[in-house]
């Protein structure tokens, strides 16, 4: 008897539990385009974008950790439902991530060195086309005082309600300057762009319709399983 009880408890509380997970998660929401000077403007901030990286250590056990950035605005300009041009300008003071002291450190000397250059960019120069809203954008990159070239794959969707765009890169941060500690952190930095998801912990304001809570924002969209962390990205074809 007791067996059955637990097994229609189970049939009861299971479904509600996914429903709870499946609203919390952060859903993508176009982001409006407005005409400006002539031109048609997606404007990038917080409250509809969200930048991230995951950072790993060198060996057998890699503990991947995830970040990402606060404060940025930018801009993608549309024409004829494509990005034509991409920018965006950070503060690298605004890092976050999971660990309070991670966070201090990654502003140190030993990497971004925020007190010395505490502004990245990125400029696009051109933007090649793919099939099925896949392109790659080209252009100069300015991160920890070094300027240069580099491009991201991308995939766009350009409707009625908006603009959306994910990418996912490896950028190679000794290629920037930032040559410390590279026996135990690893070069490579898996980084991951979503405009129409609002950053973790920052409430969307309007601009993309949508109204992200700070709650929890650390984890959100991510599972924790040990010392891995799994974050889901749209698959890139």
């Amino acid at each position: 008897m007791q067996k059955l009880y637990l097994s229609i408890l189970l049939l009861v509380t299971l479904p509600l539990s996914v429903a709870t997970a499946q609203e919390t998660k952060p859903q993508s929401t176009p982001v409006l385009v407005n005409a400006q000077n002539g031109k048609l403007i997606c404007e990038l901030v917080p409250g509809n974008t969200s930048i991230e990286f995951i950072g790993t250590h060198v060996g057998d056990k890699p503990k991947p950790r995830l970040g990402g950035f606060k404060k940025f605005t930018g801009q993608v300009e549309i024409a004829d439902g494509k990005p034509v041009a991409f920018n965006v300008d950070m503060e690298i003071t605004s890092i976050w991530t999971e660990f309070d002291n991670l966070t201090k450190h990654l502003m140190n000397a030993d990497f971004f060195e925020a007190n010395k250059f505490p502004k990245s960019k990125f400029e696009s120069t051109s933007i090649r086309f793919g099939k099925d809203g896949n392109c790659t954008i080209q252009g100069k990159l300015t991160l920890h005082g070094v300027e240069g070239d580099f491009e991201f794959p991308a995939k766009y969707q350009s409707t009625d309600q908006g603009f959306l765009l994910t990418s996912e890169f490896k950028l190679d941060r000794t290629k920037f300057g930032m040559t410390k500690m590279t026996e135990g952190v690893a070069a490579a930095v898996t980084v991951s762009m979503s405009i129409g998801k609002p950053t973790r912990g920052v409430k969307s304001k309007a601009g993309n319709g949508s109204d992200a809570s700070d709650k929890k924002s650390s984890l959100e969209d991510s599972k924790v399983e040990g010392e891995k962390v799994t974050i889901n990205l749209p698959a890139m074809t």
